[in-house]
């Protein structure tokens, strides 16, 4: 087999469903796992940081299945994809590790034809194929695209995604805990079906979220990032939710939401975060939960080729 260079990726960490954006809107963090795809002659993994242990001794994971769909789409034979994952987004904690893996697949392979084959899937394509592999859009889009992304998913399975021109991001700080949170374990607690007034509450809230942050207008925020859909039910779930959301909140934070299914939990501040942040810290000590607290940018470029 011809040898040929290999493809680096970064990929950033995603917060999910944004309170009342349920499966709809999502958010790209400042927070990265870093890829790289050889082609070999069959699949291989090494990895670091976080997820190493659970991935040791592992040849075939999300990024290997994401790889072989593009080079399978672009009609390109290959016998196996060698993987180099440095990751730093932790595993089941509601930050899109899953959809950064998915991602970074696509991306790495799609950029390797390209360069050695002069083929390549549109954005299109890669979202499409992303949110197939994943299961909905609403992580998968934002990891690809970057910023603040609201997408949809098309009776056709076609996914439409726009990205939202943003007057200004608050800050955020995000409770990490050392507790995991299976996705199923938390699509499980919620009930089959809505009344008309929870629909509307919550597609008004949605609507009024998007507005806020294009126009910068931060005063709506805490009306806008109130849910009746998923919080609810998911906030028994985490431990200390409560404890910390009132801690925030009180300190003076815009609104408190579940990072995608949980457990961890996104904090929305304004410019004097700090008060914030030492509230929340001192609310987890209290109720001694194992975990810590991370202040994020927005990552507007969304994952991208570094070598």
């Amino acid at each position: 087999m011809p040898v040929f260079s290999p493809v680096s990726v970064r990929v950033p960490a995603t917060s999910a469903n944004l309170g009342p954006g349920f499966d709809s809107l999502g958010l790209s963090l400042a927070l990265y796992n870093h890829l790289s795809l050889r082609v070999s002659d069959q699949d291989s993994l090494s990895t670091q940081g976080e997820g190493a242990a659970q991935l040791s001794g592992q040849s075939h994971t999300l990024a290997h299945t994401a790889a072989h769909r593009v080079f399978a789409a672009l009609e390109i034979e290959v016998e196996g994809v060698e993987l180099s994952l440095h990751n730093r987004i932790p595993f089941s904690r509601g930050l899109g590790s899953s959809s950064a893996a998915i991602v970074g697949g696509l991306v790495a392979a799609n950029e390797w034809a390209r360069k050695h084959h002069n083929l390549a899937l549109g954005s299109s394509q890669l979202l499409d194929l992303a949110s197939e592999i994943e299961g909905h859009p609403d992580n998968v889009a934002p990891a690809l695209m970057g910023g603040l992304v609201v997408a949809a998913t098309g009776e056709n399975g076609a996914i439409s995604a726009l990205k939202v021109p943003v007057a200004a991001f608050p800050r955020f700080a995000v409770w990490i805990p050392d507790a995991e949170l299976a996705t199923k374990v938390a699509r499980g607690v919620l009930p089959d079906t809505y009344s008309r007034a929870d629909a509307i509450w919550n597609l008004s809230r949605a609507a009024l979220l998007v507005a806020a942050l294009s126009s910068g207008d931060f005063s709506a925020l805490s009306e806008a990032l109130r849910d009746k859909i998923h919080q609810d039910y998911r906030a028994p779930l985490v431990p200390g939710f409560e404890t910390i959301s009132r801690a925030a909140l009180e300190a003076g934070a815009f609104g408190v939401t579940l990072s995608g299914a949980g457990p961890s939990i996104l904090v929305w501040m304004p410019e004097n975060r700090a008060p914030i942040v030492e509230a929340m810290e001192r609310a987890v000590q209290s109720e001694k939960i194992a975990g810590r607290v991370g202040e994020f940018e927005v990552d507007l470029s969304g994952c991208c080729v570094v070598g």
